[in-house]
């Protein structure tokens, strides 16, 4: 689910239903990385109140069309290595789905037999979708995962930051049995100022 506050950032509630590929990712190994969030600063904020001081630069119509020309051969170079490595990593990705079926199945029997919790993330993105400003992730039991996250999202519409200490967002994680399993955030509550 997808809901932008009343300052205009976006923010997704999702509900995670395959935990083993995060646990089962060696493909992701030989492209240099697992997939996970990350945060990052929202420097759009502190960009708008610079001045802007840019002057026009005349453009080089001959050097654009010579940098153009060098970037397609490269392009025509290139492309013949990465069909014959996308070929040959064919049997690994498959070796992949293969052992993030058998976790899979795994986990789901654990999920069913034990009561194991469901995974909600809450992740809010900067402005202009760059990146995460702030991530909660939250372990639910999976009967009250959907109604949770549909509550997350009628929170949203009035507010412009998630934090688990909030009197109003604790009393809803504790109504539904929420555990707070991860919370970092680079958005700061608003505090009205005291007249001294």
């Amino acid at each position: 689910m997808k809901v932008i506050d009343p300052e205009g950032r976006e923010w997704e509630i999702n509900r995670r239903f395959a935990p083993w590929r995060r646990w089962v990712q060696p493909f992701a190994a030989l492209k240099g990385g697992y997939r996970h969030y990350k945060i990052t600063a929202d420097w759009t904020l502190y960009l708008k109140d610079l001045p802007d001081d840019r002057e026009d630069v005349p453009v080089n119509k001959v050097a654009t069309g010579l940098f153009g020309v060098v970037v397609v051969l490269q392009a025509l170079a290139e492309f013949p290595i990465y069909l014959l490595l996308g070929i040959a990593l064919v049997p690994i990705r498959l070796l992949e789905m293969l052992c993030q079926g058998v976790a899979g199945s795994v986990a789901q029997a654990v999920r069913w037999f034990r009561k194991a919790p469901e995974r909600v993330d809450v992740a809010g993105w900067n402005k202009d979708r760059t990146g995460l400003v702030s991530l909660a992730i939250l372990k639910v039991h999976g009967d009250l995962a959907e109604p949770l996250a549909t509550e997350l999202r009628g929170l949203f519409r009035d507010r412009i930051m998630f934090d688990p200490g909030d009197p109003v967002v604790r009393e809803m994680l504790t109504r539904f049995g929420a555990r707070v399993e991860r919370h970092r955030t680079l958005l700061r509550r608003r505090t009205a100022g005291i007249a001294a």
